[in-house]
């Protein structure tokens, strides 16, 4: 494969990477505005587990943890920067983080959360898959 062709092909892995990165950005804003606004009723029981009883800190974190990386990731592939891929990979673990926390915390299963734990895996082995052992090929 010429390195032509492989740079592409990292390229194109990132800015796959770059479209999950977005998209899970949405979701998660839309997530937060939902979660601090009360339009996300988690119920009497989990409210109770979240920190300080707060679905605001509850907001705020998912904003913090997810939101705020995966748009970082999205904009850093889109710009085409040497960064993306470790931006991938950094957003992918904290979503992925999110979701285990997210289970320690509130102690209660949803269809959602293996989904993430998989699309966390997704994004971050697209960032390793873009990246590059070359530094005369980074941005």
């Amino acid at each position: 494969m010429t390195r032509a062709l492989r740079a592409r092909t990292r390229r194109r892995w990132a800015g796959l990477g770059g479209t999950l990165a977005g998209f899970m950005a949405v979701w998660a804003y839309a997530g937060a505005v939902g979660v601090i606004g009360g339009g996300v009723d988690f119920g009497p029981d989990i409210t109770a587990r979240l920190p300080w009883e707060s679905t605001t800190v509850a907001g705020i974190a998912l904003l913090a943890c997810v939101a705020a990386p995966m748009t970082a990731a999205c904009a850093l592939v889109w710009r085409g920067s040497g960064r993306a891929p470790r931006a991938l990979v950094v957003a992918g673990v904290l979503l992925a983080g999110w979701i285990v926390v997210q289970l320690a915390v509130i102690r209660t299963f949803s269809w959602l959360q293996p989904l993430c734990l998989g699309y966390a895996i997704v994004v971050a082995a697209l960032g390793v898959m873009s990246t590059t052992d070359n530094p005369k090929e980074r941005s």
